[in-house]
């Protein structure tokens, strides 16, 4: 509740009539009522919580001709002898980077999904990796992903 308090007159100047001023003094917020809002809050979330993670049960559609999906992704790896050859390996294969192009088109053709991995020797240099992936774009490769050696020491296949 706010506080009345009389303002002295100490210059004999009037403010039309204004003799009382109110002031709220910050020491005074309650501050009980916030934290019962609070604690039903945190409940109401405790509660709620284990519900959300259960999920809902879905009834998939079923394929009359199922068709099997090649998963395994298609790796470009780029050797450190590229400058000398100008050859990658698609998959285990060795390919010259002038027909890269029309070997990964053939690659991808009956995949649901149109990206390569590329993974090379840590010592090629950015513009050799680049000229690999601008080479598998224009094969028509929707992703180019840079696949690279997780710390544990596995080498890339």
């Amino acid at each position: 509740m706010p506080k009345v308090e009389q303002v002295s007159q100490g210059s004999g100047r009037s403010r039309r009539g204004r003799s009382h001023r109110v002031s709220t003094s910050l020491a005074e917020i309650n501050v009980v009522p916030l934290v019962d809002v609070m604690l039903v809050l945190l409940i109401i979330f405790m509660v709620s919580a284990p519900m959300m993670q259960q999920g809902f049960g879905v009834r998939l559609p079923q394929s009359r001709s199922p068709q099997p999906i090649k998963a395994e992704p298609v790796y470009v790896t780029v050797p450190l002898t590229f400058e000398r050859d100008r050859v990658v390996l698609l998959g285990k294969l060795r390919v010259g980077i002038r027909f890269l192009a029309e070997r990964v088109s053939q690659e991808l053709k009956d995949r649901p999904t149109r990206d390569v991995y590329v993974g090379g020797d840590g010592d090629i240099t950015l513009q050799t990796l680049i000229t690999v992936m601008d080479t598998l774009k224009a094969g028509g490769v929707d992703r180019v992903m840079i696949a690279t050696a997780p710390p544990n020491g596995r080498q890339f296949p």
